[in-house]
């Protein structure tokens, strides 16, 4: 066992690679869904929420694609649950947090890349965000993990966003044992408060020297154990409870406790996939032992377990550590297949997922601005009044009732952030039923990855049907028959060129830049500066 420092938590060692893992995870999804008969009575209208992100997961990573990881967990979840396998997010992690968290596409919400630690720009403020959301149904909200949109105001960051209490940091990627981003400085804070300033917020400096997914799920745990307490306390079952869980796993850099990696070297010939191995296998284990608490709580009886991606996973550059996006070309930075669509899973409790769905596949088209609505709708919370008009479409039908009819037939894939922009001033990508258009090209890399160079023809597309593009500055593919982007068709299908591209124009032009929004730093803000505390030294935190 590990003993944590906060509260007493104690989280299970159950990683391994062989069958007693795979044993020990069949019985606690086994507790998910059976223990029903032991557990309180909650209002089924108001589930409680668990949402995971695994940061830059590739779509051939997990168990269930790739036979060659081991994640029992999220396994078992998708065997008692739902797989999408028409889910799309966007290329890089702060644009689709800003998407799951407001619903709107990066275009409208500003967050089209990646935020910089030491830059004065965020999530606008006057976007509304879930847990605002979620609290006008009475839900109480808690993140922990990753927050990187954006700390450059105090305003900017979680506890001022609508959650009741943040465990994380603020900032992209950092050292999972040291918990420092180069020279910048320390960054793990503990906000416990609603709107928690300077005076309340916390360096969390005990956690120093330990690794990050232990940390983050001591406190997963010690939030559903005090959530337990207050109900039992107060004498109140029914207030909900909504757990943002954005682990660091499976992010640059590569690192963990050898415990996890050292068994791949006997099924993994590549050194770097087996330290992915390890980190994923970890975050596996982390999420078994949240469940185990959901279940010791008797908070299973009435729960929605959302798994979900960022993005797809790097296969080149710096923050490549060893993820896979086979068959699918491209991985992270770029609008390729590899970097946009994603892995999710959905779990429910009998009473919100019906047992003719459990094991099987959404294939309605869903992307990450959907989740808004979808969760919006699925606890019976208000929209609130807002001029910002939603992107998202609730998927609650096809996800609690199987719902056939397509809720979405088009999406915008956003922009790349890596490699030459040939069409100025940016390249961007669009979907429209089958067909995926991108005004200029997808970005770097644009290979593919995993053991094989290439992924095998499709048989049920007819090659005699593309031929080469004669011109540069669109390209079109038919990723209904065609997901792998092997075949350009734009000379071709020249007509559905000239439709999506008059409808890509228009979305363009509804474009929204606000200051000190994402890639237009506050003008009235100075330049970074850290702040210092004696236990750790340069610290990273609002300095506006």
């Amino acid at each position: 066992n590990l003993k944590g420092n906060s509260g007493g938590v104690e989280i299970t060692r159950l990683a391994r690679t062989g069958t007693s893992l795979t044993m020990r995870m069949a019985w606690i999804l086994l507790g998910l869904s059976k223990v029903i008969s032991l557990s309180r009575t909650n209002d089924v209208s108001k589930p409680h929420i668990l949402f995971i992100v695994a940061d830059d997961l590739g779509w051939n990573d997990v168990g269930f694609r790739s036979h060659s990881i081991k994640t029992p967990t999220i396994d078992a979840l998708a065997k008692e649950g739902m797989v999408l396998t028409r889910y799309y997010l966007q290329d890089v992690c702060s644009p689709s947090r800003a998407a799951f968290l407001t619903g709107r596409y990066p275009i409208h919400n500003t967050i089209n890349t990646f935020l910089m630690p030491d830059v004065a720009e965020g999530l606008p403020l006057n976007e509304t965000l879930l847990p605002q959301y979620l609290h006008e149904a009475g839900y109480r909200s808690h993140a922990v993990g990753k927050w990187h949109l954006g700390h450059y105001t105090w305003d900017h960051t979680p506890t001022f966003r609508g959650f009741d209490s943040f465990y994380g940091y603020y900032v992209g990627g950092e050292d999972y044992y040291t918990h420092e981003l180069s020279v910048l400085g320390y960054d793990l804070r503990d906000d416990r408060e609603p709107q928690c300033g300077p005076k309340c917020s916390r360096v969390a400096s005990e956690a120093k020297g330990r690794y990050s997914t232990h940390v983050f799920t001591e406190k997963a745990i010690e939030i559903i154990n005090a959530h337990a307490q207050r109900n039992s306390t107060y004498g109140d079952d029914s207030e909900p409870m909504f757990l943002y869980l954005a682990y660091q796993a499976v992010h640059y850099p590569a690192q963990v406790p050898s415990f996890y990696s050292d068994p791949y070297a006997y099924t993994i010939s590549d050194p770097k996939r087996q330290i992915f191995a390890g980190m994923l296998t970890c975050l596996d284990e982390g999420i078994a032992n949240v469940t185990n608490a959901l279940i010791a709580n008797r908070m299973n009886d009435n729960l929605l377990i959302v798994f979900t991606t960022d993005n797809g996973g790097p296969t080149e550059g710096r923050d490549s550590v060893g993820s896979s996006n086979f068959p699918l070309r491209g991985g992270k930075h770029t609008v390729w297949e590899g970097g946009t669509r994603g892995t999710a899973v959905v779990w429910g409790s009998p009473n919100i997922i019906p047992s003719r769905l459990r094991g099987t596949e959404m294939k309605a088209m869903m992307h990450a601005v959907d989740w808004l609505p979808t969760l919006v709708e699925a606890v019976g919370a208000p929209l609130l009044p807002s001029w910002n008009k939603l992107d998202g479409i609730s998927q609650w039908p096809a996800i609690s009732r199987g719902k056939q009819a397509e809720q979405r037939t088009s999406f915008l894939y956003g922009v790349h952030d890596h490699g030459e922009q040939r069409w100025k001033p940016y390249d961007i990508a669009f979907r429209d039923g089958d067909w995926k258009l991108i005004q200029g090209w997808g970005g770097s890399p644009d290979t593919y990855s995993g053991n094989d160079t290439t992924p095998r023809f499709d048989k049920t597309m007819n090659r005699s049907n593309f031929s080469k593009p004669t011109v540069a500055e669109f390209m079109l593919f038919n990723v209904d028959l065609d997901p792998s982007e092997q075949y350009e068709c734009s000379v071709d299908h020249w007509d559905h060129v000239v439709d999506m591209n008059q409808k890509l124009n228009e979305i363009r032009a509804s474009a929204v830049d606000v200051p000190g929004g994402g890639g237009h730093p506050d003008p009235n803000c100075p330049p970074y500066l850290p702040s210092y505390d004696p236990s750790v030294g340069l610290v990273i935190g609002p300095w506006c």
